[in-house]
């Protein structure tokens, strides 16, 4: 759980260090960009909360610790997915937002569903 609190830590600073990017250095093509820009920008904030949530339930209740990391690694790489190629799309380094994209937000709800079944596994057994 180590590695996911740096992480953590790491796609935060990241996340405002793009948001001030985009807001004050970037050069967008057109409001589309700008807007996709955003759309990534927003996601990439949303989905710091669960991934720390995350690496919470793996510190504290180590019974759901496989659970929570199966959930870090599937919001990681939905983030990757969906936020990275939206970025790219929108300073124009690459069109590749079909199928990254659409697989990237897939990879987001998974990860919010095994985020439910690792705080499942905090709860007591009966």
């Amino acid at each position: 759980m180590r590695i996911l609190w740096i992480l953590l830590g790491l796609l935060g600073l990241g996340a405002v260090a793009l948001g001030a990017y985009g807001s004050h250095g970037a050069a967008f093509a057109d409001a589309r960009a700008q807007d996709v820009f955003d759309t990534a920008l927003r996601y990439h904030f949303a989905h710091l909360a669960p991934l720390g949530l995350a690496a919470l339930i793996g510190s504290l209740a180590p019974a759901a610790g496989r659970r929570a990391g199966l959930a870090a690694i599937l919001l990681l790489a939905g983030m990757a997915l969906f936020c990275g190629s939206l970025y790219l799309r929108a300073l124009g380094l690459a069109e590749i937002t079909n199928p990254l994209a659409p697989s990237g937000g897939f990879t987001l709800m998974a990860g919010w569903l095994a985020l439910a079944w690792a705080g499942l596994g905090c709860l007591p057994k009966r």
